[in-house]
């Protein structure tokens, strides 16, 4: 598994595994309901993710696997882990949380002594087994869906 900075060119497959890793991954949070899937995926477009990707003050990485995008992550100095999605293809082989590692490292890098993010119900155990606690009550995110707001010291 390599892990790289996201590229332009990449856009498309990042999209692509975002899009798959919600829609099929996360049901335990949205449970196929359009009300709460459809607005999760709406961001998710091609130039969006452009835009993203050029946006200053965070980075993107990619973990790639037999030459295909397994994962991304992104995180900025300001807000912490912006997203940390990987394909159905790759779950279970470590994938998240290599970007996870990755996305830590850049945090120290820029200064930062804690990393928070926001949670899905489907993550949340994930994130505790890597050292995550939560930070605040649970919320409910943009999609409507369970939000758990975590963090770790760096």
């Amino acid at each position: 598994m390599e892990i790289r900075a996201a590229r332009q060119d990449d856009a498309a497959e990042i999209c692509l595994v975002l899009r798959r890793s919600i829609t099929e991954l996360c049901v335990a949070d949205h449970n196929n309901d359009p009300q709460i899937l459809d607005p999760w995926l709406a961001n998710k477009t091609l130039e969006n993710l452009h835009a993203w990707i050029a946006r200053a003050g965070q980075t993107y990485r990619v973990a790639v696997i037999d030459d295909q995008i397994a994962g991304v992550g992104a995180v900025s100095a300001t807000e912490g882990v912006l997203l940390n999605y990987v394909s159905p293809d790759f779950r279970y082989r470590g994938v998240s949380k290599a970007l996870m590692a990755v996305l830590e490292d850049w945090l120290k890098e820029q200064g930062q002594v804690v990393c928070r993010l926001t949670s899905t119900a489907t993550a949340r155990l994930f994130y505790e087994t890597i050292g995550y606690l939560p930070d605040g009550e649970p919320q409910t995110g943009r999609s409507g869906n369970p939000a758990f707001p975590m963090k770790k010291l760096l």
